[in-house]
């Protein structure tokens, strides 16, 4: 079966996965390239893409503030996760975080998951965004 791909002025080519109703593609944001996933359920998946737009401008003016929300997660609601000792500090946990990527469907709501530089014992923290931009949820996955 051959890839689908989409080209976008802004994200270049979105090629579908081969297994899954999802879309992909690689994007700078403030130097380092993530992955972002578009998931169409019965909703204009070029709907998704554009909507997709105003969510990475929010992800770039927010990362700080997300990373900040998940760490304070972290130190309150999974601290068995931590493997570094107890004495990490939030700013420690901020500063390790990095953004790998992040998923968007319908709606304005999304997903961030970020890398823990070992800090959780090298799972990714999710972070969950509602559809006013704020930080609603963290879960530690992988």
């Amino acid at each position: 079966m051959n890839n689908v791909e989409i080209r976008d002025e802004f994200w270049g080519v979105i090629i579908k996965d081969r297994d899954m109703d999802l879309y992909t593609c690689r994007r700078l944001l403030k130097g380092e390239e993530i992955e972002v996933a578009f998931m169409p359920d019965e909703d204009d998946l070029h709907e998704i893409i554009e909507n997709a737009k105003e969510i990475f401008a929010r992800i770039e003016e927010n990362d700080m503030a997300f990373r900040e929300y998940a760490a304070d997660e972290v130190l309150n609601h999974y601290r068995e996760y931590i493997v570094e000792g107890t004495s990490i500090t939030k700013e420690q946990i901020v500063n390790r975080m990095q953004l790998e990527s992040f998923s968007v469907g319908s709606g304005k709501s999304f997903d961030l998951s970020y890398h823990d530089d070992g800090i959780c014992g090298n799972h990714i923290i999710m972070v969950f965004v509602d559809e006013h931009g704020e930080p609603c949820g963290v879960d530690i996955a992988g």
